[in-house]
């Protein structure tokens, strides 16, 4: 089974930490998607990855990276979260059909905080994203608002369905 990895997942600690048997198999990307910023509708306390399809996401590549992983992870739930299927263009040439979490109902623009922050320049960097992109990610981090927890530690070093464990 593929996932498309992107944002926190770029960073090779964090996604061992959620998927251990992890293999890469290529750099990628999904067309007409947009990495954004916001907090779960609803709530205030913190931000969010989202893989937006909407708006201004249209005429955009999100960058990522395709997964190979053992069924038994199309399962696990998180809170504020749902899966969604998107079509990838390798960069080795190939399409790969992949699943990837989204959050299911974006609220406002927010900021994530930094501990969660932190693994997206790092994973950019590890994979050697363009630069022009990098800066877009960065650009939409800046327009978005303050996370008011932005200094909370990692809550935890095993992954839960709950925002709270997150």
């Amino acid at each position: 089974m593929y996932y498309f990895g992107y944002c926190t997942w770029l960073n090779p600690p964090e996604l061992h930490r959620y998927f251990p048997e992890a293999k890469v198999v290529a750099k990628g990307y999904v067309a007409n998607h947009k990495l954004e910023f916001h907090a779960a509708a609803g709530r205030a306390d913190r931000g969010w990855c989202h893989l937006s399809n909407t708006g201004r996401a249209w005429g955009n590549n999100a960058l990522g990276i395709v997964v190979e992983h053992p069924d038994h992870h199309f399962e696990e739930d998180y809170d504020d979260f749902e899966r969604c299927f998107v079509s990838v263009r390798g960069d080795d040439g190939k399409v790969y059909d992949c699943w990837t979490y989204r959050m299911s109902a974006p609220g406002s623009a927010m900021r994530p905080p930094n501990f969660y922050w932190n693994h997206i320049p790092e994973g950019m960097k590890h994979w050697g994203f363009p630069d022009e992109y990098v800066r877009s990610v960065l650009a939409m981090y800046e327009e978005a608002a303050d996370c008011p927890r932005a200094d909370r530690p990692n809550p935890s070093t095993v992954p839960g369905r709950s925002a709270d464990t997150r």
